[in-house]
């Protein structure tokens, strides 16, 4: 096979796994071995070492383990976990700040201790040695258990805190239809859990018996592929999405009064909608893995309006090899603070942005871990993803798991930013063939050891509208101007877009959104 080929069939498996690694493709990353032979020892190319490692060989080890020891930044703390090549995955706090997450390499719950510094894990003695699986969903239920998923085996489990024992339930199957149990989200008395695969969202409460998981079933409407994630309102109405990759979907309302669901088309372009969540005033969030984009859904104009993100940093997909021409971040989950700020995890720019829907602006903070394996790295050093694939928000701060690291991390927004930004306008009307030129400041809140890079974007397409800056890359050395037009394109449609102008400093991203109406 020629070289340039083998470097495309990497790129286009890493995009795979970034879109939907949470499907079919877990059971060819992660194959279910039972009980080690007691000849693995003589394997050539695996060392035992008697940890979780010893379920990769030798070769594979720096890809699925780590590749690098825990790391620090100005706004992220990275703690490592005490034993080797768990791959922490799902993660949640208690009401007391202890953090908790499941480990899809061992089967066992871990915790975290953030006053001490200390870890503390737990043995599953239900889990078959040298098994894996997918644990995306994590949540505490009002009985005061420890609830997760796990799609490997089709179950659910509970972790009751004081008696440290785990008790398992069969996750009901869809006749015809393949099961997979993904997140899991706690409502009053209940928990809601999406079947990826299977085509439902299933309803339980806490007291349940076993072995097999008694459930009501909320069918997904349509002939979907996928089933993601959902949230209730406070009008306890369920919100999920339906969808077929590359071929859109829908935002389904499901009513539990009524028995009955109302679909929304999604945009198009919005092709893996993953994450979703509803703000105070109701409006329901939804990012999209697929691309940079995320964007939400106003049930009483019954409208979407579409964001996107900054482009993600050349080092975290490297593109040693020329082939990617148009990086994107692909957004997964995203979550609410208490201060009504918008979370999400970038996968593939191996960051976590926070967005004001009031002040419509965007920070972005790049974690330090790296790891090269999972991107078109090449010879490039500081390089790669760790695989952020799940986070919790506590107040102001957020919590993460890095997958491919062993890591959890710690983000403190508090700290403070190296500068601030502001636009002229936030918001243009242009006729088509039209264009026009807002005013970028940039004021030093500090001495900058190295330039900034100005970076634009928008949500309108290729043929809509253009944007263009007076400069690209600059010394910050006091407060500054920048020219941004932004031009019509003669045949555009009609519509208000989104145009996202952003200022990179090596390891933060901050950004102002402007609406342009073309008329």
């Amino acid at each position: 096979m020629k070289q340039k080929t083998k470097k495309i069939l990497k790129i286009s498996m890493a995009a795979l796994f970034g879109i939907i690694m949470v499907a079919s493709s877990t059971a060819a990353l992660f194959p279910i071995g039972g009980n080690k032979q007691q000849n693995e020892q003589n394997k050539p190319g695996l060392t035992i070492t008697g940890t979780p490692a010893d379920n990769y060989p030798d070769d594979k080890r720096t890809t699925f383990c780590e590749s690098g020891g825990a790391k620090s930044s100005r706004y992220v703390t990275e703690f490592k976990i005490t034993t080797a090549c768990t791959q922490p995955l799902a993660i949640t706090i208690d009401s007391s700040g202890i953090v908790w997450f499941t480990e899809s390499n061992t089967g066992n719950i871990g915790k975290f201790d953030s006053s001490t510094e200390t870890f503390e894990e737990f043995k599953n003695p239900q889990w078959q040695k040298g098994e894996k699986s997918m644990m995306w969903g994590i949540d505490f239920a009002a009985d005061g258990n420890l609830w997760f998923s796990d799609s490997q085996h089709s179950l659910i489990w509970k972790f009751n805190p004081q008696q440290k024992d785990y008790s398992s339930f069969v996750f009901p199957k869809t006749a015809g239809q393949d099961v997979f149990p993904q997140m899991l989200v706690t409502d009053g008395s209940n928990i809601l859990v999406n079947d990826f695969t299977g085509r439902k969202i299933a309803v339980f409460g806490t007291d349940q018996t076993g072995p097999s998981l008694q459930t009501t079933k909320i069918p997904s409407p349509g002939n979907y592929n996928f089933t993601s994630t959902m949230v209730a309102d406070a009008n306890g109405k369920i919100w999920y999405t339906v969808w077929i990759y590359q071929q859109g979907g829908s935002l389904v309302s499901y009513d539990p009064k009524t028995g009955n669901s109302t679909e929304f088309t999604l945009p198009p372009g919005i092709d893996a909608p993953n994450g979703i969540s509803v703000d105070s005033s109701g409006k329901i969030w939804i990012t999209d893995t697929a691309s940079n984009f995320f964007l939400n859904f106003d049930p009483q104009s019954k409208q979407f309006s579409k964001f996107v993100t900054s482009p993600p940093p050349a080092s975290t997909y490297g593109n040693s090899s020329g082939l990617i021409k148009t990086p994107i971040s692909r957004p997964y989950w995203n979550h609410f603070d208490d201060k009504g700020r918008l979370w999400i995890n970038e996968q593939v720019a191996n960051s976590l942005g926070v967005f004001d829907p009031t002040k419509e602006s965007l920070v972005e903070y790049l974690v330090p871990s790296k790891n090269p394996n999972w991107s078109d790295c090449g010879t490039l050093q500081d390089c790669g993803v760790a695989q952020i694939l799940d986070f919790t928000v506590d107040h102001d701060k957020v919590w993460f798991t890095e997958w491919v690291e062993n890591n959890i991390g710690l983000l403190d927004p508090s700290a403070s930013l190296p500068f601030d930004i502001s636009t002229s306008s936030s918001s243009i009307t242009l006729h088509r063939g039209q264009n026009a030129t807002i005013l970028l400041t940039l004021t030093p809140n500090e001495q900058l050891s190295s330039t900034v890079d100005i970076l634009t974007t928008h949500t309108a397409g290729l043929h809509n509208i253009s944007v263009t800056s007076s400069d690209h890359e600059i010394t910050l050395d006091k407060p500054k101007s920048i020219n941004i037009n932004i031009a019509a394109d003669n045949f555009a449609l009609s519509d208000s877009y989104k145009v996202l102008v952003s200022i990179r400093y090596q390891d933060v991203t901050i950004s102002k959104f402007v609406t342009v109406t073309i008329m």
